[in-house]
Parts: C-alpha cells; sequence; structure tokens
C-alpha cells in the first residue's frame, strides 16, 4: 500500500443515513458540514439548523426528512449505512439531488443479509457502493450488476490515540460482547479459559476501551464471522498489541497490515493459545510489534486517509491498487445477473455463513459433477471453515463416529456440522422418479441436520418443502421468502428417525449397527410416553427387544396408564419367558384400559394361561390381592344398615360424602342390605364423583338440610323457624325410615345443617346401633348434648380426631375408622420415574388447603432453575384465590410449568396420579385424615405433606414421605429439592408408601363398621 499524501478534500454537505448514535462516530467522518439522521439518532438543532435528525425505524421517506432542512444543509452526498436488520432503509433517493453512497453494514450474519442489500441497493440506484469491513462480499454486488464498488476498510471508524506505556497493567484482555451472535468468539475465549489464560472479558464505552488496549499487554480480537472488524484498527490506533484471527484472502486483513509486523494471527484456537503464551513470556517482542503497528495505522489509515480514499473513490473513481475490488468477481457472471439462479446461489452461502457460525467445521457433503456445488465452490473460498465432501455413506459408517442424528446446530455449542446438498428433481418423468428414489437414499444416510435444498421454480420448492417436511425438516428461515427456504433444518428428530427406520427399504441401507445406535440416540429426547412407545415399536420391528422394553420402561415411568406401554411390556416378558412379570404387566394394561374406559389393548394374551404357567408366585398372589373384595360379611352374617348422611355422591362438597359411598358400596358387595337417606342438592353434582358401581336405587334423597355452602363456606338460612320446622321434618323421616326398613344398625356420617337430636331416639327408644363416622372435632352436638346411650358409638377419622373429641369433653365411646382408599382402584406396580419432579396438588382450591404454599414453594424451585411441572386439580370455590395464584404464576415465568384442570373426577384424579411422581399436601388447618394422601401413596407418588390434625398418622417422616412445617414455602422447596439431590430416597419413599397405603383400604375400614356393628348388636340384648 502507497503512503497516501494529504491533498485538499472536498467538502460536500452530507447526509450520513447511520445504524448508530452520532456519539459513536468521528467528527467530521465523510466532511466538515455533515448532518447524521437515523432511527438512533435524537433531533438536534443548532442555531441555523439540524446536528443530528430522527427517523422512524425500517422504511421512510427521505425526502421528507430532508424538506426538514434549511436550504444550506440540503444536501450535497447522501451517504445511508444499511444491513440486514432493516431497520435504515431510506426510500426516494431518486427523488433528491446529489451523490447518493450505500454504505454496507453488517453482510456476514442475520437472516438474507447479502439478499437484504442486493435488493435494497438495486431499488435505490446508488451511484457507489463502499464495503469497509467485508471487503469478501464484494464479488456478490459486482455480479449483482453494480458498476462502482469499492473497498474502503474502516472508513467510519474513530481514531482514539494513546501513548504506548513502557509496562502495560494488564495481562491479556477482550474488549466486545460474547453474546447470542457471537458463538464462536465465545468458544475461542473459552479455550483460553481452560487453558488456564488470564484472560478478562469486558465491555466498556469507545474512550475507555482505546485505554484498555494501551494499557494491556495483550489484546485479543475474535472476529463474528471472518470480518474485518473495526476493533483491528481502534486497538492499533490507541496502541495495543493485538492478536487477532487469520481471515480469507479475500477478506484484505493482510492487505492492510502484514502478520508478525503490525499485529499477530492465530488460524485455530489451539494456535491462539500458543501465540498468547508466547507474547506472555517475550513482551520485549510484542512491544516491537505493537510500535510498528501503531505507527503503520497512522500513517496508512488515519481518517484523514480514509476520508481521503472514501472521495476519491466516490467523486474520481480512484482507488488505490491495494483496495481494488473490481476484479473479485468468482466466475458467476455466466448467470443471469438478477435471476433465480444467482439469488439460490446467494441463498445457499448466506446460509452455510450462517452456519459456520456456531461450527467448528462445516462440512458440505456434495454429489461430484454438481454444478451448483462447483458455483458454492467458488462462493465459499471466504469461509475459511467450510469444507466439501462426497455424500455420507451409512451403509459403511465411521466406526468412531457410528451414526449422525440430525441435531441442529446450537448457539449454546460449537462442534462440528454437516449439511448436505440436495437439488430437487422437479420434472415428473421416470428419471425424476429415479432421482426421487436417490433422494430417499441421501436423505436415509444424511450427514448431520442442515440441508441446502436448490430448486428451479416455486412449484419445485412447495414440493421440496413437503417432502423434506415428511422428514421432520423445516424452512430454517420460512418468512424470508423465494430462494429464502433454500436452507432446511431438521424439527423434528423423531420424524426423522422414524421414517428412516419404518421404511424396509430404506431401513435396508443402514447397517444394523447403524439403525441400532440412531434408536439408542434418541433416548434423551425422547419427551412423552406416545413417542417412547414409536420408538420401541420400531425396536421390535428389528428384533431388538432389549431397546424396545428399554423404551417401553421409560414409557411407563412417565405415564402408568399407557396401556399401549404395559401391552407391550407384556408380550416382550412372554417372549422373554417371564411369566410373572407378563402376567401383572397384562393386568395392569387391562386395568388401565378399564380406568379410561378404552378397548383391550392386549386382546392375543391369555391371562389364565399365564397365570397357570407362573405357578401360584407369590409376587402375583399379592398383587392380585389388592384387587379381589369380599363377597360375605368379615363377622359372617349380613345386616340391615340404614346410612344417614347430609351429602351423598354424586352431590358432594370436600371428600366427606365420598367415604360414606365407598362404606356403603362396600358392605352391598359383602351382602348386607342397605338403604341410604340423604338431602337432595342437585347444584352439587359432579361427574364421575359417585365411585365404580352404580348403587343410587339404595338411595333415598329425601331429607332437607336447612343451609346450603357458597365459595367454600356453609350459610345457614336466615328464618330460625323455618330452619326448625326442617330439623324437625328431618328428624321424623331418620326415625320412620329406620322403622320401616327395619335397620339393625344405623351408620351415620356427616350431618351438617340436617339434625342431630335423632340419634337419641333411634338408639334409645328404638334400639338401632349407631356408628356414627366423624370426619372432624365437631360432631354436631355440643359436649353437654352428646348421647349418652351405650349403642351410640363414635367413629372418628383418626387418633387425632379422637384426642380432640376427648380433649373437648365429650366423653364418648370411639373407635377409629379411617376413610378408607379405594387402593386397588389408584394402586400402579409400576413405579413413576424420578427424573425431575412431576407434582400434584389435589383438593379443594381454597385458602385452608394451602394451595398458595405451594405456588411460592415452585418459584423458588424455578428461580434456582430445578426441572418441575405441577398440576392443581380440584375445584376452585375461592374464585379470587385461584385468580390470584395464577396471576402470580404468570408474573413468575412459570405458565409452562403449572397447569390447573379445575375438578377432576375419579377418573381423572387415577390418571394425574398415574403420570406423577409427587403428591404435595400443604394443608393450613388441621386435618382430620387426608384421602388424597393415600390414594397417591398407592399410586407409587412420594407425599410431602404438612402434618397437620390426622394427616400427619398418614407419613412417616423420611419413611413413607415427608414433611414440613404448615404455611411454611421454603421449607416445602427444602423438602422437594431433597428429593432431587437423592433420589434413592426419593425411590425407597415411594415404594415405602406405596406399602404403607394398603394399611387404609376401604376393605379395613369397612372390617371395623361391621364389629362394631355386631359389637354393638350385641349390647342391645344385655340392655
Amino acid at each position: 500500500m502507497t503512503s497516501p499524501a494529504a491533498p485538499r478534500l472536498p467538502n460536500p454537505v452530507t447526509l450520513f443515513c447511520c445504524l448508530a448514535p452520532p456519539d459513536y462516530y468521528r467528527r467530521p467522518l465523510f466532511s466538515e458540514r455533515e448532518v447524521f439522521c437515523g432511527p438512533d439518532c435524537p433531533t438536534v438543532e443548532t442555531g441555523d439548523g439540524f446536528a443530528s435528525l430522527n427517523t422512524p425505524p425500517g422504511e421512510f421517506d427521505l425526502p421528507a426528512i430532508v424538506a426538514c432542512l434549511p436550504a444550506h444543509q440540503r444536501p450535497e452526498l447522501i451517504v445511508v449505512k444499511a444491513d440486514a436488520t432493516r431497520r435504515n432503509l431510506p426510500r426516494g433517493l431518486d427523488r433528491l439531488p446529489g451523490t447518493k453512497v450505500l454504505l454496507v453494514g453488517d453482510s456476514h450474519h442475520f437472516t438474507s443479509p447479502l439478499r437484504t442489500l442486493l435488493a435494497y441497493g438495486a431499488m435505490e440506484n446508488f451511484d457507489a457502493v463502499v464495503l469497509d469491513h467485508t471487503r469478501q462480499h464484494a464479488h456478490a454486488f459486482l455480479e449483482a450488476g453494480f458498476d462502482r464498488v469499492y473497498w474502503i476498510p474502516a472508513v467510519d471508524y474513530a481514531l482514539r490515540r494513546r501513548d504506548i506505556p513502557a509496562v502495560p497493567d494488564r495481562p491479556l484482555t477482550f474488549v466486545g460482547q460474547i453474546g447470542a451472535f457471537h458463538p464462536w468468539r465465545r468458544h475461542v475465549l473459552d479455550r483460553l479459559v481452560e487453558a488456564g489464560l488470564p484472560l478478562v472479558g469486558m465491555q466498556a464505552a469507545p474512550e475507555m476501551a482505546a485505554d484498555i488496549y494501551a494499557g494491556s499487554q495483550i489484546t485479543l480480537n475474535v472476529s463474528l464471522n471472518g470480518d474485518l472488524n473495526l476493533r483491528v484498527f481502534e486497538a492499533l490506533g490507541a496502541g495495543g498489541f493485538l492478536i487477532t484471527d487469520a481471515l480469507s484472502d479475500d477478506a484484505g486483513l493482510e492487505r492492510c497490515f502484514a502478520p508478525g509486523r503490525h499485529l499477530a494471527t492465530y488460524r485455530s484456537p489451539d494456535e491462539l493459545v500458543e501465540l498468547v503464551h508466547h507474547y506472555l513470556d517475550h513482551p520485549d517482542q510484542a512491544m516491537a510489534i505493537r510500535r510498528a503497528g501503531q505507527a503503520h495505522l497512522l500513517e496508512f489509515h488515519s481518517p484523514q486517509v480514509k476520508r481521503a480514499q472514501f472521495h476519491a473513490a466516490v467523486f474520481d473513481d480512484r482507488v488505490d491498487p491495494a483496495l481494488e475490488v473490481r476484479g473479485e468477481r468468482r466466475g458467476l457472471s455466466a448467470l443471469p445477473v438478477r435471476g433465480a439462479g444467482f439469488r439460490c446461489r446467494l441463498a445457499a452461502y448466506e446460509a452455510l455463513q450462517r452456519l459456520q457460525l456456531t461450527a467448528s467445521r462445516l462440512t458440505v457433503h456434495a454429489a461430484e459433477g454438481d454444478g451448483f456445488a462447483a458455483d458454492l465452490r467458488l462462493m465459499v473460498r471466504d469461509l475459511p471453515r467450510v469444507a466439501f465432501a462426497a455424500p455420507a455413506d451409512a451403509a459403511n459408517p465411521d466406526p468412531a463416529r457410528p451414526v449422525a442424528l440430525p441435531l441442529p446446530p446450537s448457539a449454546a455449542r460449537v462442534r462440528d456440522e454437516a449439511v448436505a446438498l440436495l437439488p430437487w428433481p422437479g420434472r415428473q418423468t421416470d428419471r425424476a422418479q429415479t432421482d426421487r428414489t436417490e433422494t430417499n437414499r441421501r436423505m436415509v444416510r444424511l450427514p448431520g441436520a442442515s440441508i441446502l435444498c436448490p430448486t428451479a421454480s416455486a412449484r419445485d420448492h412447495a414440493e421440496a418443502s413437503a417432502y423434506l417436511a415428511g422428514w421432520g425438516f423445516a424452512p430454517a428461515d420460512a418468512g424470508s421468502g423465494g430462494a429464502g427456504g433454500i436452507l432446511f433444518q431438521c424439527a423434528d428428530v423423531l420424524r426423522y428417525a422414524g421414517r428412516s427406520l419404518s421404511d424396509p427399504d430404506l431401513a435396508a441401507e443402514l447397517a444394523p449397527e447403524v439403525r441400532r445406535a440412531r434408536l439408542a440416540a434418541l433416548e434423551p429426547m425422547l419427551q412423552t410416553p406416545d413417542q417412547m412407545v414409536g420408538v420401541a415399536q420400531l425396536a421390535a420391528r428389528f428384533r431388538d427387544n432389549d431397546l424396545a422394553e428399554r423404551f417401553l420402561l421409560k414409557a411407563v415411568g412417565l405415564d402408568r396408564g399407557q396401556t399401549d406401554a404395559l401391552a407391550g411390556l407384556a408380550r416382550l416378558c412372554v417372549a422373554g419367558g417371564r411369566p410373572v412379570e407378563a402376567s401383572i404387566y397384562l393386568a395392569e394394561a387391562r386395568r388401565a384400559a378399564g380406568l379410561a374406559g378404552t378397548a383391550d389393548p392386549a386382546p392375543d394374551l391369555d391371562a389364565g394361561a399365564l397365570a397357570a404357567v407362573a405357578g401360584g408366585h407369590p409376587g402375583l398372589e399379592r398383587y392380585g390381592a389388592l384387587f379381589r373384595q369380599a363377597t360375605a360379611p368379615s363377622t359372617g352374617r349380613p345386616r340391615r344398615i340404614l346410612v344417614v348422611t347430609n351429602l351423598f355422591p354424586p352431590q358432594e362438597f370436600g371428600g366427606y360424602g365420598r367415604k360414606l359411598w365407598e362404606f356403603s358400596a362396600e358392605l352391598i358387595r359383602r351382602g348386607h342390605a342397605v338403604k341410604v337417606l340423604t338431602a337432595d342438592i342437585p347444584e352439587l353434582a359432579r361427574p364421575g364423583i359417585a365411585g365404580t358401581e352404580d348403587i343410587e336405587a339404595q338411595v333415598d334423597r329425601s331429607l332437607t338440610l336447612y343451609g346450603t355452602w357458597k365459595s367454600g363456606r356453609a350459610f345457614i338460612h336466615d328464618d330460625p323457624a323455618h330452619c326448625s320446622a326442617l330439623i324437625r321434618a328431618n328428624i321424623r323421616r331418620v326415625l320412620e325410615t329406620a322403622r320401616d326398613f327395619g335397620a339393625d344398625a344405623c351408620l351415620v356420617g356427616n350431618l351438617d345443617m340436617l339434625a342431630t337430636e335423632f340419634l337419641d331416639p333411634l338408639t334409645r327408644e328404638m334400639g338401632v346401633p349407631v356408628l356414627h363416622c366423624l370426619g372432624n372435632q365437631h360432631p354436631g352436638y355440643a359436649p353437654e348434648a352428646a348421647p349418652r346411650s351405650p349403642l351410640y358409638r363414635a367413629g372418628p377419622a383418626s387418633g387425632w380426631v379422637a384426642e380432640r373429641l376427648a380433649a373437648g369433653g365429650y366423653g364418648l365411646s370411639a373407635t377409629v375408622i379411617h376413610p378408607g382408599a379405594r387402593v386397588d382402584y389408584f394402586h400402579r406396580a409400576a413405579m413413576p420415574s424420578i427424573d425431575r419432579l412431576r407434582i400434584a396438588f389435589a383438593s379443594l382450591f381454597v385458602n385452608y388447603k394451602g394451595p398458595q404454599t405451594l405456588i411460592n414453594a415452585l418459584a423458588i424451585l424455578h428461580r434456582e432453575g430445578i426441572d418441575l411441572d405441577c398440576t392443581f386439580a380440584g375445584e376452585a370455590p375461592d374464585a379470587d384465590l385461584a385468580a390470584r395464584c395464577r396471576d402470580f404464576v404468570e408474573r413468575h415465568g412459570m405458565t409452562g410449568k403449572v397447569r390447573f384442570t379445575g375438578f377432576l373426577d375419579r377418573r381423572g384424579l387415577s390418571g394425574l396420579f398415574a403420570r406423577c411422581n409427587v403428591l404435595v399436601f400443604p394443608s393450613v388447618f388441621q386435618e382430620p385424615f387426608g384421602i388424597s394422601q393415600v390414594e397417591a401413596m398407592a399410586a407409587g407418588l412420594t407425599v410431602v405433606g404438612s402434618g397437620t390434625g390426622g394427616s400427619g398418622e398418614v407419613l412417616r417422616d423420611g419413611v413413607d414421605g415427608l414433611l414440613f412445617p404448615a404455611e411454611d414455602h421454603e421449607a416445602l422447596a427444602g423438602r422437594l429439592r431433597s428429593l432431587v439431590k437423592d433420589r434413592a430416597a426419593w425411590q425407597r419413599m415411594a415404594l415405602s408408601g406405596r406399602d404403607r397405603a394398603r394399611d387404609f383400604t376401604v376393605a379395613r375400614s369397612v372390617d371395623r363398621i361391621e364389629a362394631v356393628f355386631e359389637e354393638l348388636i350385641g349390647m342391645k340384648s344385655d340392655l
């Protein structure tokens, strides 16, 4: 480069439409009479005009902006800096006089950068095009038909000169961005940190950055994507010793500076590590280079030189030979200048440029003799990490890399990438069909997740897009239009794997070890049980039963109600000679189908034959015992039993009525004659709440309550006289029914808003024994009004309720009758996966049940990055609380992790428990018992509860589950966190809890009910 003279520079009135605030640029930039405008420019008036003007982002009418300027500021030169962000695209330049220059901004990243700038430049008919940091793209403008294309390196940089210190105070620095747009830069700098080098990365304002460059022993530069960025000029101008990445010859770095004399260059991260070690150990060499570099920059690249080069080129068409680019065409001139072929090749180049951002090496697999590939080779010579290779051969894989599942590039990790060039056979001929077959073969042997698919027409593009969608591929930039869809990336790895393995002809292209590796590699990507079943079916097709079983077990771990997975496991166990496991999996599959109301998933399997082969195995016997129901009284004597309660399913509020339904149904199954007397509140009916059989024929709903429930609270009618009349009518109805029915005994439930005064005459006058199941510490009467007949027995739901009754002075004879869980309904033989926290809340959504405690705990875990999801199931009488919780979830970014299902019937609750591994029972008030804990434990969930009241009798802390203090959300978060930290303990508690649930079955509670009745009936004869 020849040392420039210092001619007198033109000084036209200049309007610079820029992409940054004015303070970013030096003054003067192009002229001493210049006005800045742009979306980041404020409107600043001077005494006789404007220093800068604000413009709308995107496209705007430039003549309207110019019209705001006084006559002496009307531009003679308009310079527009534009890039693919499309934030600064002034229009209407042809309506303005003077010279117009397009200053090319970033064309080395973003979406469709070159095509965007070429299209914009053609629309506005600029007089000249100037590139400052992407010289390698000059050829695209020349081949697109622009005649006057110039390269003026760093034309708009600002010199901030510093004196070089004798002893720098920082060893190794990098100043600049290391964000989402800079994956390769982050990769390179991470390599230095891994090598133990004292790298300090930072961001700084321009003046401070210059101080850092001057004060550093070594300043690093990593181009974003092969561009000669401004940091090179800024660092050398400040007197820094610069180590920067070696760029392609087309980028022009070595046309400006001599490596080893003005700066140092590296070609790989490892070479950079060696260079840094060397120059830290040889500061004298670094000092000599930094001095020479600054001197060279001041002589050949000072702001005055840049301004002179700009004006010489724009106004006189004169350029220094070292800056000449007009011979840079790359042999594509035979293509129509603005035809589809040229745009298609530009799209392919831009795609590879984009992929290089996240690739340590990017290999393009293209067939020999492909003309498109030949042109592409010429175009990508400035992309140093791009190479070409023959199409991949998956039939004979590289032993070191037996399979390459198409995992899309990620900015989070730089790695070797591969892209297949797949020209589309468009014409519908026999030859095209042959080509399509070859295309299928190439698809099954894809080397990576990216495909370049050039097409000749819009119709071909649509066909290719549909074809590739069938393989799980989608356009990387679907919104860019036209040839923008040339790059396709895998959006559905499972679809690709399924397509490549489900077609026998295509699968035959793959070696057996490749097929297995391809299936096994899918495991960490599978998210749903259905996906796992699908992959298991593929594995079974290739007779890989071990892999099929692995995927089916994972499917069942996520959803124990997945009937296809359970049936598949049963078949695999049959094939493997494991009849006990086969019997249990088959029974679970049919149970799950029955609970879900679906067809038998395994009609081909004979449960009786399997059981015969199993030969009465103890494990199978223990499993079967869970589901055998009694058909005769445990005492041997059937009785006529009247059941009296205020609510009876399907009319329900809370869960107390369901307990009486279960007891009634079990008594009926055992041969007792049962009549249920209750109230009729149709608005409280809930579908699916009743139970597993229809016993409504035994229910008489002729009682009338003297109040109701609203928003979770009880309300008594306002008229006392009316309430008294209802009470008297209810007493009369109970006594008449007991007489007419000929009751041997009476099972009483909740009497709220019904009456309690019938208890004494029923026991004392009629001699009917009464067992009163008490769900809380308030039986409905005062201690002094408690029934004193020996035929009256209290049946508290827990030991805690019994203690509270005694402490309250009731003095009742009592036998604890646990509510009883349908363990046979909720039990799951397979345990849930403990891969992550999958939490259930199953209760009324009211304040005293503690959902707010769980919500707050989830927020803590979410902030800590603990993987979880949570489902809140339950009716929400407190609509305000539910709304506030939903709002909290949204504000804390947990919408994708937390769901609110509302009320779930028994089937829905069973299905929820089949998909979860933790039940949180955060009740605030003193719970009488907590039946949902037992149901969840039966399903294999680990219960984390507050242990209030009788609910603490279910869990043994650290054995069957975990306890935490009520309302302490931090403690709850800690308990949940502990499960994740010690998964072995989590698994042990889940197994123990499932066994513990057997202690609280409905059958055991009914055994006690029968025993109490026999005891009371026996006492009757002694009275």
